[in-house]
């Protein structure tokens, strides 16, 4: 497969060949009319209206669409919409997905959003896209694929479980071959055995406290799978779990996948985002 080159740098020494997608200032908010269910920034979050649609960030997000908590009128409930590469290169930011003053992008995700098909939790995420507008160009466990993240979540719903990044598969029934989340105060990652079956291998990670940084790193390396947060390291070998996944076309995700959908307007997962980094090498 003739795959778009992401490059991207470790976390300690950055590559001079990579392309860092870092995360930068993005400005300004749509506010809309007051409603129970639209979904209304904060006004501390309205940026200036002359920033409005401009790139201001540095992040690359033209290998990215974002899934919204809203549905295509801004409203809660219904199903999800997306904005697309070419519009978050313009400079797309509302009150779900914006900047604060450091630069860094916050992600944020009410229970009662709106959801994607096949799910019942809403998300504030971003999708991979290898050739932006076309969902059929993905990656397979040949070659090495990494994503890095560095995060902290500063808010979590009643049921505390949020997942922070993942590998989904795209071919088959489609399922995510690793979720990434939060619970409980840890870390742990969701492998599925078998792209055919929904049983998954649970791997945990040391703590972590809302509010502290996580570090993590999801690669897939000739057909094995190697999952870091924090510089504790497990593996999997994809092979050996299910042949199958060798035939899987796969993509990254990353941001806010809340696992709880009943409260307030008020209640859900917010996270923090200060570097988000993607790499493909043959």
């Amino acid at each position: 497969m003739d795959l778009k080159k992401m490059s991207t740098p470790n976390f300690e020494q950055p590559n001079p060949y990579s392309i860092v997608v870092r995360l930068a200032c993005l400005a300004s908010l749509l506010v809309g009319s007051s409603s129970v269910s639209r979904a209304d920034p904060p006004p501390e979050h309205a940026g200036k209206p002359e920033h409005a649609g401009k790139n201001v960030t540095r992040i690359d997000l033209s290998h990215w669409k974002l899934t919204l908590p809203t549905d295509s009128s801004g409203n809660y409930g219904g199903h999800a919409s997306e904005v697309s590469a070419q519009r978050l290169v313009a400079g797309f930011t509302d009150s779900h997905f914006y900047a604060d003053p450091d630069g860094t992008i916050v992600f944020w995700c009410p229970v009662a959003g709106a959801r994607t098909d096949g799910t019942k939790f809403p998300r504030c995420e971003l999708r991979e896209m290898l050739k932006p507008g076309d969902e059929d160009t993905n990656w397979t466990s040949t070659g090495t694929h990494i994503l890095r993240a560095r995060c902290r979540l500063t808010q979590l719903p009643s049921n505390p479980k949020v997942v922070i990044g993942q590998i989904h598969g795209y071919t088959g029934e489609a399922r995510p071959l690793i979720k990434l989340q939060y619970f409980r105060d840890h870390i742990e990652a969701l492998v599925k055995i078998s792209p055919n079956s929904g049983k998954d291998r649970k791997l945990t990670f040391a703590d972590v406290q809302v509010g502290e940084d996580i570090r993590y790193e999801i690669k897939v390396q000739d057909n094995m799978l190697f999952v870091t947060v924090n510089g504790e390291t497990h593996s999997e070998d994809l092979q050996k779990n299910d042949p199958d996944w060798l035939r899987q076309t796969l993509y990254f995700k990353a941001g806010v996948y809340s696992q709880d959908n009943e409260g307030p307007l008020t209640e859900g997962a917010k996270a923090v985002f200060t570097e988000l980094t993607v790499t493909h090498h043959e």
